[in-house]
């Protein structure tokens, strides 16, 4: 009867096991559409002991002793990189593509067209500088220039704000993870210490979590002992047991734009960023787009600039009988070309022409005005002093404004203009020039030439179809600019281009590339961790037909039993 009672043992362990077999393939299968879902498999093992006939014994039958969730730490590090490396590459392509739609350089309405076009118009004007139509189509080229400057420093600056919102939401919801991770670690020791593999769905749930987290910023896993993990950015903890640091954003000024920077909510310290989708908005917002509204500040300053140097050494159909600078010093005795003085514009040692005319007896008067700025002794020229020489002048007044700009005015029936200016001072203050204006966000034509196109300075003589000044502004096209890096305004545009285009591209590569290794070790994942519906079927058919043995086993235990109990009866 021992051996009886052993033997029905053997079979209740082996339906008990079996059973819960079946069940764990009822779990994997209920979850193959899962992609969180990590795949189990039971470990069954013999049970020692049982009577056996003649001192043998076969044992005690199966028992199912442990649940193996399938995971590969290394394959899963490996995966949240290329997550991270992934979104970051995808983040930055975004980005750049939206800067080349911005630029628009396939049309007819991009800014090398409108260069192109403001050139051609001056070029057009040095042949019929007599015509009004044509010094109004100056005008409008110019403002077609300037609006589109405007329009793609707005998009570039909507950019930014885009960027600084995304990485406000980004880290908001990494930190919301980091705060889901910390309490999964608590429930996950605590579940580890009641029941046997009672934690499976808390950890698929807690992986699924740091792969997303991944997707945000780069991160290192370390777990504990315990099961719980704790997650690093950098070198600086994130998580910690069932502490979470937390993320925020903090925005500040920097040159002159708001940006977004991603911070430690627990002591607002820095957050290296290395890769993710936040290292990619970041990255790109301060290397690429901001770099982008430089570039574009730069060529309006320099074709602000080049274009009214020229401008103010020329003559228009008409003088000028007063002149007010755009642009004011910062401190009108300190020398023009010294910081102290704050112009926007270079100005150099040298001297210009100041002609003034008698309107009625056409009679000019034609008088040198020297700017030492040589850096020798204490006479260098400022403001006050450029203003004194002037008003010294016969018939022309000069002052200046309380904001420290320089004002000029002729006296009743005189006008005046300005020649041979190899200094850049007039250009520099503003005066008698076509633009005002320093970068591309304040880019305008100048207001007296707006009222008054025939103040356009076409000539150098003031003669009658004299379209020569003109011509040296269309010639700007090809000559270099110290403000654009010794490139004229064409070229140093097309450098930009080239270098974004470049630059997208690389972007694209890197994307497509991360998103081949992504794919490689998502597959590899699978392959470990995956449900595989085939395999299932058939431990399935397998922990059946041994349940059905096992029932069909006990069926005999009990009809010897009977038998044996009716002999002893």
């Amino acid at each position: 009867m021992a051996v009886m009672g052993a033997s029905f043992q053997i079979g209740r362990s082996a339906l008990a096991a079996y059973q819960a077999a079946l069940t764990i393939v009822g779990q994997n299968v209920a979850n193959v559409g899962n992609p969180d879902y990590t795949r189990q498999t039971g470990r069954l093992t013999p049970l020692i002991g049982g009577a056996g006939m003649g001192g043998w014994s076969p044992g005690a039958g199966v028992r199912l002793t442990a649940i193996q969730r399938h995971v590969d730490e290394a394959v899963e590090s490996r995966l949240r990189d290329a997550l991270a490396t992934m979104k970051g590459s995808a983040t930055a392509h975004a980005a750049l593509s939206q800067i080349e739609s911005l630029y628009n350089e396939l049309s007819d309405q991009d800014v090398s067209s409108n260069l192109n076009g403001l050139f051609a118009s001056f070029s057009a004007l040095q042949g019929a500088p007599e015509q009004i139509t044509n010094r109004n189509l100056v005008v409008s080229a110019a403002d077609t220039l300037i609006q589109n400057l405007q329009r793609q420093r707005r998009g570039l600056l909507d950019l930014v704000e885009d960027l600084n919102g995304s990485a406000e939401a980004a880290a908001r919801r990494a930190g919301e993870i980091a705060d889901e991770v910390a309490h999964l670690n608590g429930e996950i020791v605590l579940a580890e210490s009641q029941t046997a593999n009672g934690s499976a769905p808390l950890r698929d749930r807690r992986d699924a979590l740091l792969r997303e987290l991944s997707e945000l910023l780069q991160i290192e896993i370390s777990e504990q002992a315990s099961g719980a993990v704790n997650v690093y950015v950098g070198s600086e903890p994130l998580v910690e047991y069932t502490r979470s640091r937390g993320l925020t954003v903090q925005r500040e000024q920097i040159d002159g734009l708001e940006i977004a920077s991603v911070r430690f909510a627990d002591n607002l310290g820095p957050v290296t960023l290395r890769d993710g989708e936040l290292a990619g908005l970041a990255l790109t917002r301060d290397q690429q787009v901001v770099a982008q509204l430089r570039r574009l500040d730069q060529l309006a300053k320099g074709v602000i600039y080049e274009v009214n140097r020229v401008h103010a050494e020329g003559r228009g159909l008409i003088g000028y009988s007063s002149a007010v600078g755009t642009y004011a010093v910062d401190d009108v005795n300190a020398a023009l070309n010294s910081t102290a003085a704050g112009l926007p514009f270079p100005v150099k040692n040298g001297t210009f022409l100041v002609n003034i005319r008698d309107t009625r007896s056409g009679q000019v008067v034609t008088r040198q005005i020297e700017v030492d700025l040589d850096g020798l002794g204490a006479g260098d020229t400022s403001l006050s002093s450029l203003t004194a020489a002037l008003d010294a002048l016969p018939n022309l007044a000069a002052s200046m404004t309380p904001d420290g700009r320089l004002s000029l005015q002729a006296d009743g029936g005189y006008e005046f203009w300005f020649s041979e200016d190899d200094t850049g001072a007039m250009a520099a203050l503003g005066v008698a020039t076509f633009f005002k204006g320093q970068d591309a966000s304040d880019i305008a034509v100048n207001d007296p030439v707006r009222s008054d196109v025939r103040l356009i300075a076409a000539s150098l003589s003031g003669e009658l179809g004299d379209g020569e000044n003109a011509g040296a502004i269309a010639a700007l096209t090809e000559q270099l600019s110290e403000l654009l890096d010794n490139q004229s305004p064409s070229d140093f545009h097309s450098a930009t281009i080239h270098g974004l285009a470049v630059e997208a591209a690389s972007a694209r590569t890197n994307a497509e590339a991360a998103e081949s290794v992504h794919a490689a070790l998502l597959a590899q994942r699978e392959a470990i961790s995956g449900v595989s519906l085939d395999e299932e079927a058939i431990n399935l058919a397998k922990f059946e037909k041994a349940y059905q043995a096992s029932t069909r086993f006990i069926n005999v235990l009990e009809s010897l039993s009977d038998e044996l109990l009716g002999l002893l009866g």
